[in-house]
């Protein structure tokens, strides 16, 4: 067999790696950018855990087929990647990038490592595919460069972009105008149709894209849910892996398609369909304006997995030295091949250099001192199992950037487009946590004998408004009225306390200055739910649920009532802070509890008294 044929060459940007690393790192789109084919995986599982990969592409004329091993990084390091053919002229080739700093920018060296079959394949590599990845990879990396330079807003350059039908963009931006969207931002989305790479319009999140054009996420998503109305977007749902946070499965057109269980095949598990951590909303371009390319180029690079910040393979009976860049806070790691995560650094080492050798079993990581060394920042990985180790290491933070499907179907605005997206009926999905409110009225029988039934009917139905209002500015949803009382669903504690504080001002200024003072009565809980169709409308259920609509019995009027364990929440004592009141503690029965409850009492109003009542 011909020797193996080495490439390499090394280009020097004025800028730093950080800068370049979130654009190199997309190879999908650095794949597509330089003119390499599509590719087709097959994904096979593995006893051990995880799977094994087969790609299949055509280039040259011929029709190529590997092994593809997982790629190999270190954020803003390196990565590279491993591919042995099954055939052809190549037996394996190695590719990939490193990042130096330099000064005040950064060295980009290309290197290549092409095992050749036979002499053919020698021939191939040293004076056809090594020279051309080079020269390609050089203009593609020289033009990243001069559009960062130029703050131009495509940076990848030679991304093929489709042409818009503009009959189609013309009628669908009238609608938006029609509905009175600021023509800032009428103009953004124009541009973002118009002008926007094919491999940015099949997966949009709309709050990535609110950071991009500096305008409020919320207004953002907004006008995105319209343009779907307009017909220039199209929304879709994915169930992302907990592990890679991706998805490979077909996207679902309505929440009624989604299942409760979900698989992914490349990391070979199954999980939990979960409203508030796994289930997506995004958007992609409807077809009727321009071709939306769904096509694969890479299936799994670094620029698709942000929350990695390393990650090693490591083959059967191998130690080898993993280049982990230091650490400023914890970090989860985990393997598909190891049954229980560790963390790393190991507590309480924060901070300090790491000097460490992993070992990996099947059950457990093994973190011990470094034996082998005395360097002051050192990680060795041992794999003494027969079979190889993937090991990755990632932040615990999820992506401020993925819309959940609790969040914006918590949202009035998005139940108010899309009344029938709702989640099968046969299908129980668990939400995680959710706010719950429940809202009732004080006195409202006695204003009915009072006044008479007309009249209280208005006032009531007015309240319904004020309340309906405060919750959709604050990102809620109302469920369900029952009688006076509203049934409301949040995705984070301040918007529900933030509304509820709305809520009881606003009502308390409407009802006063009709003669007809209303005393709203509240209640706050938080926790795990239940997401089911009821009647064709997206509804929840559970112990959470049930405990609210039990607290609210507790409230006197004007006051909130929380539980223990919500009061004491960091959100909910900054709340009180800002709010200047503080809250009255009290002891609860309620049936089906053994035990008295904890609950406090806080008064929304200035003048609002804060005494339990049952």
């Amino acid at each position: 067999m011909p020797d193996v044929v080495k490439i390499h060459e090394t280009i020097s940007l004025p800028h730093r790696r950080e800068v370049v690393w979130p654009i190199l790192s997309r190879t999908d789109w650095v794949n597509r950018a330089i003119g390499l084919p599509p590719v087709k995986y097959e994904v096979k599982p593995l006893s051990e855990g995880g799977s094994e990969v087969t790609a299949r592409a055509r280039a040259y004329g011929l029709s190529l087929r590997w092994t593809e091993y997982p790629f190999e990084w270190t954020e803003p390091k390196f990565y590279q990647v491993r591919r042995v053919f099954h055939s052809g002229p190549l037996v394996e080739a190695v590719l990939g990038l490193r990042l130096n700093e330099a000064g005040e920018g950064c060295t980009i060296e290309m290197h290549g490592d092409f095992t050749p079959r036979n002499a053919l394949g020698a021939f191939v590599a040293r004076r056809l595919l090594g020279p051309k990845t080079l020269r390609d990879l050089r203009t593609l990396i020289l033009g990243i460069s001069e559009n960062i330079t130029a703050r131009r807003a495509i940076v990848i350059p030679k991304l093929p972009t489709a042409t818009a039908n503009p009959t189609v963009l013309e009628v669908g931006l009238k609608k938006l105008r029609a509905e009175n969207f600021p023509e800032p931002l009428v103009t953004h989305l124009k541009e973002f149709l118009v002008e926007k790479p094919d491999v940015e319009m099949s997966r949009i999140r709309p709050f990535a894209v609110a950071r991009e054009w500096e305008a409020d996420r919320w207004d953002v998503l907004k006008i995105f849910l319209h343009a779907t109305r307009a017909g220039l977007l199209d929304l879709s749902w994915e169930i992302l892996c907990p592990n890679c946070r991706g998805s490979r499965q077909p996207r679902a057109t309505s929440l009624g398609q989604l299942a409760s269980v979900a698989h992914c095949e490349v990391c070979n598990i199954k999980y939990d369909a979960e409203f508030d951590k796994s289930v997506e909303l995004k958007f992609s371009v409807n077809p009727s304006l321009r071709p939306c390319d769904d096509q694969t180029f890479c299936l799994a690079g670094p620029g698709g997995k942000p929350h990695v910040v390393s990650q090693i393979f490591v083959g059967a009976g191998q130690t080898r030295e993993w280049d982990v860049p230091e650490l400023t806070h914890y970090f989860r790691l985990h393997s598909l091949q190891v049954k229980n995560d560790a963390t790393l650094p190991p507590e309480p080492e924060l901070g300090k250099p790491l000097n460490i050798q992993i070992e990996s079993t099947p059950d457990n990581f093994a973190l011990h001192t470094d034996p082998a060394t005395s360097a002051a920042h050192s990680v060795r990985v041992v794999n003494p199992n027969p079979f190889p180790v993937q090991l990755v290491l990632e932040t615990k933070k999820q992506n401020d950037d993925i819309l959940t499907a609790s969040r914006v179907t918590n949202w009035q605005e998005f139940r108010d487009l899309f009344t029938r997206e709702v989640i099968s009926p046969t299908e129980r999905i668990t939400v995680g946590s959710q706010v719950v409110l429940f809202t009732d009225l004080r006195g409202s029988t006695a204003m009915y004998s009072r006044i008479g039934d007309a009249p209280a009917y208005v006032v009531v139905r007015d309240h319904f408004k004020t309340l309906f209002e405060a919750v959709s500015a604050h990102h809620g949803s109302v469920v369900k009225t029952i009688g006076d009382a509203v049934m409301a669903t949040f995705s984070n504690l301040p918007e529900g306390l933030l509304a509820v504080r709305a809520m009881h001002e606003q009502l308390a200024r409407e009802t006063s200055s009709k003669g007809s003072r209303l005393q709203l009565k509240s209640a706050l809980h938080m926790g795990p739910c239940l997401a089911v169709n009821a009647n064709e409308r997206l509804d929840f259920f559970g112990t959470t649920v049930n405990f609210a609509a039990r607290l609210v019995e507790h409230a006197s009027g004007d006051d909130l009532i929380l539980a223990d364990e919500v009061y004491q929440r960091a959100d909910t004592q900054a709340f009180l802070s800002k709010l200047g009141q503080m809250g009255v503690s009290g002891e609860e029965q309620f049936t089906g509890i053994p035990r008295p409850v904890k609950v406090w009492s806080i008064p929304m109003l200035a003048s609002a008294g804060s005494t339990l009542t049952k």
